[in-house]
């Protein structure tokens, strides 16, 4: 972690001292760490375990500020948006240093208990020069990964999702999206609506992976079959094996031997995701704003790249 990050937050000498900013991001992440289900709970145990509230920071039980405070210093981790920046340097320190065979991509629904959106109302509220939805792909071929990501929707509404056994899944709230390197460490990470496509997050993403870890594949299921995404993938250096849709059977390129044994690497993602949400807090998303929910996300995120790094080394 980078302290000097919470400059902002240090006590200029009037009025009453805030609370150690630093100390609250620890809590976060130990709440990640051990699936803790609400903040309430957390501060709980934080009280009761002398060990685990001195590992965050705070000394005495009466230390430990109230769920209210820790909401509003959540608040503005969620707006200032760096725990992105440190996970990538993370990456790019750890990860990056050895080049991976192969990424895949993938996203997993988010239930969120919010109020949808009105996606008529939206649709209509739209900019006359914004971009049509279906040239969106050809737009992020051209734009940088940061901007690209900051244009994608995020507003809680109803999504659909096939399940292993292609029988349609429904639920309200939102997406997450990740790079995943052939060894499961996440590399870049999205959050968007639940009803957005998969593949709409995929060149901002695969833009994101090849900067933070050098890699050979790009790997994707037919949900990312398009001639825009092989694009890119090629423009970044890298080699694109995704899966043809159905639908473009008899049009699509068929898969040499080489690229169907590479594309056998696929399903780390689907192991990253079951992990986060199942083992570290995706599951007990209780706050609403997209920026609460994808800094929610975020700290389970920071806790399973480093599981995967330290599991990856020991395994080398």
């Amino acid at each position: 972690m980078k302290p000097e990050t919470f400059e902002y937050a240090k006590w200029k000498g009037i009025g009453r001292p805030p609370v150690d900013h630093m100390a609250v991001y620890k809590a976060f992440l130990f709440k990640a760490v051990h699936d803790v289900p609400t903040t309430k709970e957390m501060i709980e145990r934080l009280m009761l375990e002398p060990q685990s509230r001195r590992l965050c920071g705070w000394i005495w039980p009466e230390d430990v500020p109230c769920e209210a405070k820790f909401s509003e210093v959540n608040k503005e981790f969620s707006q200032m948006g760096f725990t992105d920046e440190w996970f990538g340097d993370f990456v790019k320190t750890f990860v990056g240093t050895e080049g991976r065979m192969s990424v895949c991509y993938d996203s997993a629904p988010v239930p969120v208990r919010a109020k949808a959106a009105n996606r008529k109302r939206v649709l209509s509220e739209l900019e006359p020069d914004q971009p049509e939805p279906g040239s969106r792909l050809e737009w992020q071929a051209g734009q940088d990964a940061d901007t690209a990501l900051e244009e994608l929707p995020q507003d809680c509404d109803w999504g659909t999702k096939r399940d292993a056994h292609g029988k349609p899944r429904h639920w309200k709230g939102g997406k997450i999206h990740a790079a995943v390197t052939d060894d499961g460490i996440p590399v870049a990470i999205a959050y968007t609506s639940a009803s957005l496509h998969d593949s709409q997050a995929m060149i901002p993403l695969m833009k994101k992976a090849s900067e933070r870890v050098p890699h050979i594949h790009d790997l994707a299921d037919a949900a990312y079959d398009s001639e825009t995404i092989r694009e890119s993938s090629v423009e970044e250096g890298n080699q694109p094996i995704i899966d043809c849709n159905r639908r473009k059977a008899d049009e699509a390129p068929k898969m040499t031997e080489a690229e169907r044994e590479a594309y056998k690497a696929r399903g780390n993602d689907e192991r990253l995701f079951a992990h986060l949400l199942d083992a570290h807090g995706g599951r007990h998303v209780r706050v609403r704003d997209p920026k609460k929910v994808w800094q929610h996300l975020m700290y389970g995120v920071l806790v399973v790249v480093v599981e995967q790094t330290m599991r990856s080394a020991m395994l080398c």
